[in-house]
């Protein structure tokens, strides 16, 4: 009869034996194929790297798009400063007067314009972030799927 030490140690060596060739055969598929975990996991991680580039895009023009207004809005102030100097509109009070509201009335009409382009980035940017946070929910389901070995995992989801 065979000695219980000597089953065990075949046993064993048949286990890892085994591990070893589903190791072999995980290393060669990832090697293999781009969609480890399948297409749909992938096709949600592309999801999620389109929608990230987006936000990014969207975050960029804003602050691209402030800067552009801040230096207008200076540059216009200085422009008035030097027509009013150029007209002679130093010399009395009520020409003066008159300059700085109609300066006033300019400075006004920019910010207004400046702070409605910041609305609308922000509300771009929160719509680029609500569809980022979709993405990253989505990949979260597939990874989910995919490590629980739950049956709503499509028979393509997992390439071997």
């Amino acid at each position: 009869p065979p000695q219980p030490s000597q089953t065990e140690g075949d046993r064993t060596d048949a286990l890892w034996v085994e591990m070893q060739a589903t190791l072999a055969e995980v290393e060669l598929s990832a090697f293999s194929s781009t969609h480890v975990f399948g297409s749909a996991h992938s096709a949600a991680l592309d999801e999620l790297r389109e929608a990230q580039i987006a936000l990014a895009k969207a975050w960029g023009r804003g602050e691209a798009d402030e800067e552009e207004e801040a230096e207008m809005v200076k540059g216009n102030s200085e422009k008035v400063k030097e027509e009013g100097k150029k007209e002679g509109k130093t010399d009395g009070k009520s020409e003066e007067e008159e300059g700085d509201i109609g300066e006033a009335r300019r400075r006004r009409a920019a910010n207004e314009k400046f702070f409605g382009r910041v609305g609308e980035g922000v509300a771009d940017v929160v719509g680029k972030l609500e569809g980022v946070a979709q993405a990253i929910a989505k990949v979260e389901r597939e990874s989910r799927d995919i490590w629980s070995g739950s049956d709503s995992v499509e028979s393509d989801s997992i390439t071997t």
